[in-house]
């Protein structure tokens, strides 16, 4: 069953797509980047389609601490004023 929450994060990486694309038309230096999102979108927009619901909460539960490690990190460098 596709629920409502698929089919907008879907449409919502459609838009995202058609916006680096345009960005990418306007700036074509920024290709490696757009590249670079686009593939982070569709690797998490295709996440949220997996069936087994057991493999998808370990595979949230990753991406949350890597998230939040990567809040401690930026804490860390903007502290020590390296950014």
């Amino acid at each position: 069953m596709t629920t409502h929450i698929k089919k907008i994060l879907t449409l919502g990486l459609i838009a995202y797509l058609c916006l680096a694309g345009w960005q990418l038309l306007s700036h074509p230096e920024i290709y490696i980047q757009v590249i670079a999102l686009s593939l982070v979108l569709i690797i998490l927009t295709a996440i949220t389609w997996m069936n087994d619901e057991e493999r998808l909460n370990k595979i949230e539960m990753g991406i949350l601490w890597v998230c939040v490690g990567m809040f401690g990190l930026y804490a860390v460098l903007v502290a020590g004023r390296i950014v």
